[in-house]
């Protein structure tokens, strides 16, 4: 079998066919019909054109498309048949016209240059639709045109993520639901129920659930008929020996290759063992000596049984396997299918036969759990970072004044979460690049990795205030004031001395997170999120290096006009004794 191959971009050179072409200059229709398609002639930018110019795609394509056509039609005139066509890239659409699926000129109309866009760091043209724009639009066609009933949506580092998703859940998705029941039939009944419930399900995608079959594997089952059996004088444990050596195998001895060990095992042949019919004819002696045939003592049929049975705690454990829409929590999905589920069981829609039960699981366990310990360890973070202030300041009024930077910055955590998922937010281009998918903008969800940001910007949110506020204390040991006058100078004085530091201390820190916030691959679903309410606190934050002195000066001023009323009473009351 004879097969023409095409090849694909980069097999360009100058002058390429052109011999053919003054041999034969009848092949010339070639070109003539390529360039009546792309508006330009391509003859002339193959015979004249310099290396240059014909690696450029708009030109390397169709030359090598149109070159391709040329030596075929060349080869068929010398008498050169061939059977099949293939292309590599490129040459594949030369394939689809050497074989008559697409015409000429259709040929070159799937190459036009308005589809080709030129890359700006100089490498190839990109032959994309105009819709897609980076990775992520690719991934999203896939997931398109691959999305199939029962399957969820595949992760972008399938092997791996899709493993440690079964690992972590127990389950092929990252969400569903087990039911647990007293038998695989009922399991299997009261799954199919709860599959069909949760398809009512808003945010959950229809197509995904999908019920785990446990109940339906062919199975081939010898039912042992003891009657016969009796009547030939066969016994169960020697009917069951002849069986296991016939069809899975006897091991007779061991045999030993290097360092490895292998069994001999002695079995029938396959064409003996391979349907029904011949197990029937496998020999069975009596205790006469005669032998029998199988299917004298035994009745062999095809049988519906269990693919795999699972358990858990004991209990049989059914799956039913669903996937969320793009944007939806998994908290607050799973908590939606399950008044959807309540209700639709007291109204009588979904009915389960007792002993059944079930459960939501997957990543949506380990979020609760997570958020139950956030439920102590964020309060707690705050009372430490508080307690630190005490120690620092020795008053209540003071650490409450640095303490306040915290607030501001989980304000200005949850405002860029905000920001986040709205759609005009920095959706502008710099140097051809769209800030919004730089920053992979799109809606954020409380997570846990967002409350692990939120408990680090706790930490770094006070830095301004405690760096302006050690230092107005500093100023005013040093010049003891007295007066409103010389409590406001000597807060300008120590503020301006510390501007500069705080601004900086918080330039570096959103800096540092930029790369982070930019970030993709294995991991980002993670980093990211960590560090959008940080950037966000510190962005927000940075207005505490005016405020603490503004509550500083506050707090000075009406503690000397406490202690000069306090003076005046007790003057007064000197005076009337």
């Amino acid at each position: 079998m004879t097969i023409s191959l095409f090849s694909g971009q980069g097999s360009q050179y100058a002058q390429m066919g052109m011999d053919l072409l003054e041999a034969d200059p009848s092949l010339g229709f070639i070109y003539e019909t390529a360039s009546s398609v792309l508006g330009f002639d391509l003859k002339a930018i193959i015979q004249d054109g310099d290396a240059e110019t014909l690696a450029r795609t708009i030109y390397a394509q169709p030359a090598i498309m149109a070159t391709s056509l040329v030596c075929l039609e060349a080869a068929k005139k010398k008498g050169y048949t061939y059977q099949g066509v293939a292309g590599h890239s490129l040459g594949e659409y030369a394939a689809m016209v050497a074989s008559g699926m697409l015409s000429l000129e259709d040929g070159f109309r799937l190459i036009p240059s308005d589809s080709l866009i030129p890359d700006a760091k100089g490498d190839y043209f990109r032959q994309w639709r105009p819709e897609i724009k980076n990775t992520n639009d690719i991934w999203q066609q896939i997931v398109n045109v691959t999305h199939l009933p029962g399957l969820t949506s595949a992760p972008k580092l399938q092997p791996i993520e899709a493993r440690l998703v079964m690992l972590s859940t127990g389950m092929r998705a990252p969400m569903g639901i087990k039911v647990y029941g007293p038998d695989l039939e009922t399991i299997e009944k009261a799954g199919k129920a709860i599959e069909k419930a949760l398809k009512e399900v808003p945010s959950v995608i229809p197509s995904s659930v999908f019920y785990d079959r446990a109940v339906g594997a062919p199975y081939l089952e010898i039912e042992l008929n003891r009657e016969n059996m009796a009547r030939y004088g066969v016994n169960v444990e020697d009917l069951q020996e002849i069986l296991s050596a016939a069809v899975g195998g006897m091991v007779l001895t061991r045999t030993v290759e290097g360092r490895e060990r292998f069994p001999v095992r002695l079995r029938y042949a396959r064409e003996l063992r391979d349907n029904p019919e011949a197990l029937g004819m496998i020999l069975v002696p009596t205790a006469t000596g005669a032998q029998v045939p199988l299917k004298e003592l035994a009745d062999i049929n095809y049988t519906r049984g269990a693919q795999m049975i699972q358990s858990e705690n004991t209990f049989l454990v059914g799956y039913v396997i669903f996937d969320k829409l793009a944007g939806k929590a998994e908290v607050d999905v799973v908590k939606e299918a399950s008044r959807i589920l309540e209700q639709q069981i007291k109204e009588g829609e979904l009915n389960l036969d007792p002993g059944v039960s079930y459960k939501f699981a997957g990543n949506y366990e380990q979020q609760e759990r997570a958020t139950s310990r956030l439920m102590i360890v964020v309060p707690l973070a705050l009372l430490i970072v508080l307690l630190v202030l005490y120690f620092q300041f020795k008053t209540v009024t003071a650490s409450l004044i640095h303490f306040s930077g915290v607030f501001v910055a989980f304000a200005g955590g949850f405002i860029l979460l905000w920001l986040y998922g709205q759609d005009w937010f920095m959706n502008f281009s710099i140097a051809g690049e769209n800030m919004r998918d730089l920053f992979q903008m799109h809606t954020i969800n409380l997570s846990v990795a967002v409350w692990v940001g939120f408990i680090a910007l706790f930490g770094v949110a006070t830095d301004d205030g405690v760096l302006m506020g050690t230092y107005i204390h500093h100023v005013f040991l040093e010049r003891d004031p007295r007066t409103k006058h010389d409590i406001r100078e000597a807060v300008v004085a120590a503020g301006l001395k510390r501007v500069r530091p705080a601004a900086m201390t918080t330039a570096t820190t959103l800096i540092a997170l930029l790369p982070v916030l930019t970030s993709t691959g294995k991991g980002a679903d993670i980093m990211v999120p960590m560090a959008i309410p940080t950037f966000g606190g510190m962005l927000i934050q940075s207005m505490t290096m005016f405020v603490v002195p503004v509550l500083q000066c506050w707090w000075r001023e009406n503690a000397i006009k406490k202690e000069q009323k306090n003076k005046i009473q007790e003057e007064v009351t000197t005076y009337e004794i």
